[in-house]
């Protein structure tokens, strides 16, 4: 990056520029409310708009966008950084911006307690990760089926499972009785993170209890308007759901309520169970991620490979990775 460039934090008078760039190259409705939800109302805020920008001649050019998470492993939690919207200007592109944001945020945050970047990327931005020191450590697909295919479609042992809405509360409980003896990593689910994640602004969100085979779980699913129907997304989900006869008793339940459904979404990793129950369902990849880490502080790096407390996190089957999770 030549020195007609420089890097800063966001500041309240980019909100224009970022909003109508995102609106030019990633979304079709980006607006101030999904700008609120996402990046000032998070619960593990830094204290500041984690929005890296990169000016030139006293205008903004470049935007890139890293929420603050928390990774779970039972009683162990740490604190890391997702890589999320972000666009360059394009009289601005192949000058390197993209991966000088990278750098500024390395820079910035290895001295805030912030571990590691993790990212579902699309090809082009993971390969400029891959430029700055990300490992590409595997796919993870958006899948999708028409609703009236499953609700048409007969699987064998569905009928003895049982669905039922729950609240939030109710929700979180079973997460974490799940969770406290889950080797699985996962994003953190404190009940400040799950009423913040589905509280978005274009979504209506509801929430179940299953049981099956004796064992218990949850779902979490999101509404989304689409002209005169809505689009159905598996947000969260315990492993419970990695069985087709769950996915498709939970499904019929919602269809049930009566609403239209165009549309059923979830997201899953290619080599996960859950990506092997959706297919046996129908369902067909829609848009492909790869997944990107990078060591931030503290990490122990073999190769391209990133371990904490001897457990290799690069490692994709070692990880339980949701709808909800992707932003």
């Amino acid at each position: 990056m030549s020195g007609q460039y420089t890097c800063r934090w966001f500041e309240p008078s980019d909100l224009n520029a970022y909003i109508r760039g995102l609106n030019e190259t990633l979304y079709e409705e980006y607006d101030e409310a999904r700008f609120g939800w996402k990046v000032r109302d998070t619960p593990w805020s830094l204290g500041f708009v984690s929005i890296a920008v990169v000016e030139h001649g006293g205008e903004p050019v470049a935007f890139n966008s890293f929420l603050p998470l928390r990774v779970r492993r039972r009683d162990d939690v740490f604190p890391i950084v997702q890589g999320c919207d972000g666009f360059v200007e394009p009289e601005h592109r192949r000058m390197g911006l993209f991966q000088e944001t990278l750098r500024f945020m390395f820079k910035e945050l290895s001295g805030m307690g912030v571990e590691m970047l993790m990212g579902f990327n699309f090809s082009g931005s993971a390969g400029a990760a891959q430029k700055v020191g990300s490992a590409l450590t595997g796919d993870v697909h958006a899948l999708c089926v028409k609703a009236v295919d499953l609700a048409e479609r007969s699987v064998e042992g569905e009928d003895a499972v049982d669905v039922k809405s729950c609240s939030l509360e109710e929700l979180h409980n079973i997460y974490e009785r799940w969770a406290a003896t889950e080797t699985r990593l996962h994003y953190h689910k404190t009940p400040e993170y799950l009423r913040w994640r589905h509280s978005h602004p274009i979504r209506r969100s509801s929430f179940y209890r299953i049981r099956d085979a004796g064992e218990e779980g949850y779902a979490a699913v999101s509404l989304e308007r689409d002209g005169d129907s809505n689009t159905l997304f598996l947000e969260d989900y315990a492993p419970i759901m990695q069985r087709s006869r769950v996915v498709s008793a939970l499904i019929k339940r919602v269809l049930e309520m009566g609403e239209p459904i165009n549309e059923v979404y979830l997201t899953a990793p290619t080599s996960s169970p859950m990506y092997s129950a959706a297919q046996g369902l129908g369902f067909t990849p829609d848009h492909l991620y790869t997944l990107i880490m990078r060591n931030i502080r503290g990490l122990e790096e073999r190769g391209k490979k990133l371990y904490r407390g001897g457990v290799e996190l690069t490692d994709v089957g070692r990880w339980h990775i949701a709808s909800s999770d992707v932003f």
